[in-house]
């Protein structure tokens, strides 16, 4: 039985490639269940027939006959499970806009400590931070999730839950 992976941990196995999004589900209780997979990259010129005329290669057929898909590599795939949230949304990752102020850890799971959207979820919420710093419901976190085509922040006050939903194996 594999322990629970931090969110920490499983960006590092998630290697050098961005993972996909396989699915998004916001439960009837305010739950939010994201499920991703790794990316798998394939042979040079896979699903592309390679181009052996060198004279010829001036064509996008013989650029992507040189190249390496990346696909959901699907036989893995890890639940990023959100008890409970205060606000989340999804980005069109061809559309997301990224801020040099913005203080953040992670490559492709990222943990903010400053964001543009934690300082707008108090305008934006009923969520509030006392005077004496405690936060209404509980303290809060931006999480961040950035796959291969969609860019997905969750502000919460529950950490995430991380399991394995199929044939994870261990890294050493």
């Amino acid at each position: 039985m594999e322990h629970a992976l931090s969110f920490e941990a499983l960006d590092l196995r998630l290697g050098d490639h961005a993972p996909f999004l396989i699915s998004l589900t916001d439960g009837p209780d305010n739950e939010l269940r994201v499920v991703i997979s790794p990316a798998a990259v394939g042979e040079v010129g896979e699903g592309n027939p390679v181009d052996t005329d060198i004279l010829q290669c001036n064509t996008l057929h013989c650029i992507l006959s040189k190249c390496r898909p990346i696909t959901p590599d699907e036989s893995t795939l890890y639940a990023i499970y959100f008890e409970n949230y205060i606000v989340y949304q999804t980005r069109n990752e061809s559309y997301a806009s990224y801020d040099a102020e913005e203080i953040r850890s992670g490559t492709y799971l990222i943990t903010f400590e400053k964001s543009k959207l934690l300082e707008s979820l108090c305008t934006i919420t009923d969520a509030f931070r006392s005077n004496d710093g405690t936060c209404y419901p509980g303290d809060w976190k931006h999480y961040g999730i950035y796959t291969q085509n969609h860019v997905i922040d969750v502000i919460s006050h529950c950490p995430p839950v991380i399991s394995c939903i199929h044939s994870c194996t261990p890294t050493l």
